[in-house]
Formats: C-alpha cells, structure tokens, sequence
C-alpha cells in the first residue's frame, strides 16, 4: 500500500491534476478504493493481494490529498490552523467511529459481506459530489477588498488590549424595501459574529422614520482591524448591497465607542480624570486625588 501510493505521488498525481479537475480526481480515487473493497472480498492469492494494495494506496492518494489540496484553498490564512486542528479532530473521531462500526459489521455478518456492503455504501456515496463539487476551490481569492464605508479618524488611539469596542453604523432605508433590507442583515450579522463580533443588535430609530442603527462589539479594537481585514469579497459584496439601499444624503459613517466601565470601578491605583479617562494618581493634583479617593 506504501508503494502505490508514492508511486502514484511520483507519477500519477502531477499528470493527473494537469488533465483532471479536483473533483474529478477525487470521484476517480474513490472508484478506485471502491474496486480495492471488492477485490479484497474475493482475491485470496497473496501475490495478488499485494497488487490490490497497491491500487489502496493509489486510490488513497489521488482522493485524500486532492480533497486536503481543496481543503487548504478554501481556508484564509489567519483561520487556517484552527480550521486545520478541527478537520483531524473530526476526521480522527470518524476513524474512530467506523472502526466501532465496521468492526461489530464483521463481526456479525462476516468479512466478505461487510467490503461488499462498504463498497455499494462508498459508491453511493459519490452521487454527492455532484451537488458538493470541490472545484470552486480553484476560483477563491481571499484578498482583502475595498471598504465602502466611511471610516471616522479617531480623537485618540486605544491600546491593542483596551476594549471592548462597540461600533455603530446608521441606515436609511425605503421603507418598500424593508423585507429585502431585512435579509440582508441577517447575512451581515453572520458575517460579523463569524468574524469576532460577540454582540451584533438592530435597532428601529423611533424618533426618524426609516433609520437602522447597527451596532456590534467586539473584544478590543485590535480585535476590531483583524475583523476588517478578514472580510472576503463574498462578504464585503454582500455588505455592499446593504449600503446600496441607503437613501439618506451622507454615506454611512462608522462611530466607535471604547468601554470604560472598569474605569468607574477603579479604587486607589486608577483614578477617572475628566480629561483622561486613563489619568493616575500622578495626573492629579494632592487635592484632587484626596477628593476622588
């Protein structure tokens, strides 16, 4: 098995992936291990088992590595490893689980019949790549897009840690359009959780007619600029439609507020100034510090 499956590296993978798109590859592998199942129910000679295997590992190679191959272009670099870690966790415990499976499967019905049954049950499992094709894979970008939003200049720079950061948007929409309005923001407000977001509201303004205040939070406002840059285009165009049914004069404006509730509960070392919503003990003056404390 070892053996096929380097020779198919070697030889076969990189002539086959010149001529053959992913899920194509990936069909063929599996048909592969399909007939490898069947032969392995009836071929008894051992001279010739060992050239089954060797179809095993060939098979294995063209499916698995193609399927990893698609896997990797699907991924964004900045979620990669995590994405990574839960495809072994799952895929582990699926070993784990058709080894329970198949094993009291032979057991009860014999070796034979269970490659059999495991063979029909894979090739009907192939029907699926028809809707689930791998091939759009090839066509992913992950380049950050454009920000159609005004972003407002900050009176202050915060610190990495410092949050957490609320951030608000105000909408103006026509009033005929609210239903599709409404679809949208609930394709944003995924896109802004999936993204680090830990609160995401809308909210009807009761005093203007037509007016939607966005309002999400998130961890800190470094937290903040990773979620812009992890925006796809998917995403973005999809934001986009939602800024395009903006009728108001003014494009919509990003307003952020920093959190600083632990500042009303500072005792001794932190103190809250007017002027500083960061002052110490040694902002102040004596009088000043005796008064606050």
């Amino acid at each position: 098995m070892g053996a096929g499956s380097v020779l198919s590296a070697i030889f076969v993978l990189p002539r086959a992936r010149k001529r053959l798109r992913s899920n194509t590859l990936i069909v063929l592998g599996n048909l592969l291990v399909v007939l490898v199942y069947v032969l392995m129910a009836f071929v008894r000679q051992r001279e010739l088992f060992l050239v089954v295997a060797a179809l095993a590992g060939a098979g294995w190679t063209l499916s698995a590595s193609e399927l990893w191959v698609a896997a990797q272009r699907a991924m964004p670099s900045w979620a990669r490893g995590r994405m990574n870690a839960t495809v072994i966790m799952v895929s582990q415990g699926a070993i784990a689980l058709g080894g329970i499976v198949w094993g009291f499967s032979s057991q009860a019905a014999g070796v034979n019949v269970t490659l059999v049954v495991a063979a029909v049950a894979m090739a009907l499992s192939l029907l699926l790549a028809i809707p689930l094709s791998i091939n759009f894979t090839t066509s992913l970008s992950f380049d950050p897009p454009p920000i159609n939003c005004v972003m407002m200049p900050l009176v202050s720079n915060p610190q990495p840690r410092d949050g957490p950061v609320a951030i608000t948007f105000e909408i103006e929409v026509d009033r005929m359009r609210g239903r599709e309005f409404l679809r949208l923001m609930r394709e944003v407000r995924l896109i802004h959780r999936r993204n680090g977001a830990f609160s995401w509201r809308l909210d009807e303004d009761l005093t203007r007619s037509n007016i939607y205040r966005i309002e999400m939070m998130v961890p800190s406002w470094t937290g903040y600029l990773l979620q812009r840059d992890r925006l796809t285009k998917a995403e973005q165009e999809t934001i986009n439609k939602v800024w395009r049914l903006h009728v108001g004069e003014d494009v919509p404006q990003e307003r952020y507020y920093l959190c600083v509730n632990r500042e009303l509960d500072a005792r001794g070392t932190t103190v809250t100034h007017p002027s500083s919503m960061h002052a110490t003990p040694l902002d102040l003056s004596p009088q000043e510090v005796q008064r606050t404390s």
